[in-house]
Order: structure tokens, then sequence, then C-alpha cells
């Protein structure tokens, strides 16, 4: 007797959800990469929970993979996003590269699962691509 495979529709419509997630963010051309943690999981720097991974060390991961290019890591749009416990809401704070493209926000915001109206998107001087700091020259 062979077994049934289940539809991807039933798959998905059978899988847990997955809560809110905190983590870093880098866009390389037009692909995303996010290295994240569950909220519940997280850790906790003053009011906030984080993903403690930092972006160095996810972008020599993602280089020694051969994911992206051998460049520096500062040379790409990046960003990461936080849970502010005082105030119950989520910041993704990005370099303008990200903020600007509404569709790479939104998908960012469903890949970690964050509620859209419990987001807050600002711009932040520690995540700021190349192409960016020339513009603040």
């Amino acid at each position: 007797m062979r077994a049934e495979r289940k539809s991807t529709k039933q798959k998905r419509k059978d899988a847990k959800p997955t809560g809110p997630k905190v983590g870093i963010i880098y866009l390389v051309g037009s692909k995303l990469w996010i290295d994240a943690t569950p909220v519940t999981e997280a850790g906790h720097y003053g009011d906030s929970a984080i993903h403690e991974r930092d972006h160095i060390s996810y972008w020599a991961e993602l280089v020694q993979s051969g994911k992206v290019p051998n460049r520096e890591y500062e040379e790409f749009p990046r960003g990461r996003v936080a849970y502010n416990e005082k105030t119950s809401k989520y910041a993704l704070l990005a370099d303008r590269c990200i903020l600007g493209r509404e569709r790479i926000v939104r998908k960012i915001l469903s890949r970690m699962n964050l509620p859209v109206g419990g987001t807050q998107t600002d711009t932040d001087l520690h995540y700021r691509c190349f192409r960016c700091l020339g513009r603040s020259r």
C-alpha cells in the first residue's frame, strides 16, 4: 500500500505557526539574508529582546559558504529587528536602501512573522551601506 503524500497547501495548513522573531538582515542585490531567533528565545539588551549574533560573524559565515561575495560586510545594506519589552513594539532599524523598498520591508515582516501595525521602521547610524554613507557626505 502506497503512502499518500500531502499537497503543499495541506502541509502549509497543518504547519504550526511560528511566533515573531528578532534578528539581523542583509540585502545583497535582490537577495534577502536573515539570521533570526524567536523572540521567546532571544537575548536581552536593556529593555530589548535581541538576536545575539552580530552582523560581522553572520557575514563571515555567508562568505565562507559562498552565498555572498567576499567583500566587506559594511558594503551591503543591513539592519536589525529588536523587540522593546516595555512598549511591546518591534523595531526594524535598517539602511535606507532596505527601508526605501516596500516589497523588501514586507518580505522582512513576513519572514520574521512581525505584526505590521506593531512594528516601527527607522534608520540607524549603525546600518548604512557604502552607498548611503556616500550620500551623507
